[in-house]
């Protein structure tokens, strides 16, 4: 049975504009990170309207993933998680166009390939992985579109949304405008500027220095992992709609455990 796009989409009219809707139906974003929180914002921004999407990730599942990540099963363990995020998500709206690589990004090129066509740019991939970042964001500002980082804080998320006019992701990090990227000794960013809000139950500066030297993972949850996902998919459609909304150096931070929202800038 073929389901028409106004249909599947009629509930959202209401709190969009029909206007707004079809704003949302033709805008394309891109996704570079499709775990804990990648995969499940791929899944709202789907059910949000979103025409196109573009995922990217050379991780697989594993057990560890179980705990939060939306797809994750005993049963794709070992398998790709842009392709699991897809097999996911692909028949909510058989209308748009989804599409996934296994390659993630490794280099110029990838962060270039990513951005083509792409109205927005999210990027919520591991933790440390600053070269990337930063590379997506160059990106993202030769292509004139607005960049997005998001993590999981605890039971907690924050969401930095980057104008392409705006400062670049190394000034906001403190790092040098014109860095090498791929010399790391350029590459260390501050504890401030990972977590400019930390939240009263996360005070173990042990495990804290252990993160950030990179001697453990960053513990993490469902909770956390999936109100980042939702700020994610949330800012992504304030972008796409032009509403009024903070952008670096200004972040937005909440926190369920606290019962904590900061619009902070660093």
């Amino acid at each position: 049975m073929q389901y028409k796009y106004e249909d599947i989409f009629t509930r959202n009219i209401g709190l969009f504009t029909e206007a707004e809707q079809e704003k949302i139906r033709k805008s394309s974003i891109a996704i570079a990170g499709v775990g804990g929180i990648g995969a499940l914002a791929a899944e709202r921004l789907i059910r949000t309207g979103i025409g196109k999407l573009k995922m990217t990730d050379p991780g697989d599942m594993e057990a560890s993933n179980l705990n939060r990540q939306f797809g994750s099963s005993t049963i794709n363990i070992g398998h790709n998680k842009a392709e699991v995020a897809y097999e996911q998500i692909r028949d909510i709206n058989p209308q748009a166009e989804i599409s996934f690589t296994k390659t993630g990004i490794r280099n110029a090129d990838d962060a270039s390939r990513i951005v083509e066509e792409a109205d927005f740019l999210i990027d919520v991939m591991d933790f440390g992985l600053f070269r990337q970042s930063i590379l997506l964001q160059r990106a993202a500002r030769r292509k004139g579109i607005h960049y997005l980082f998001s993590t999981a804080i605890g039971f907690g998320a924050i969401a930095v949304v980057f104008d392409p006019k705006g400062i670049t992701l190394e000034e906001y990090d403190g790092l040098s405008r014109d860095l090498d990227v791929d010399d790391p000794a350029q590459l260390k960013v501050s504890l401030d500027r990972i977590l400019p809000v930390i939240p009263a139950y996360a005070n173990d500066m042990t495990v804290i220095n252990a993160i950030m030297a990179g001697k453990r993972t960053v513990p993490t949850s469902s909770i956390g992992a999936g109100l980042a996902a939702i700020l994610t998919a949330s800012e992504t459609i304030n972008v796409i709609l032009g509403k009024e909304m903070p952008k670096a150096p200004q972040y937005t931070f909440f926190d369920i455990v606290d019962r904590q929202m900061v619009i902070g800038s660093i």
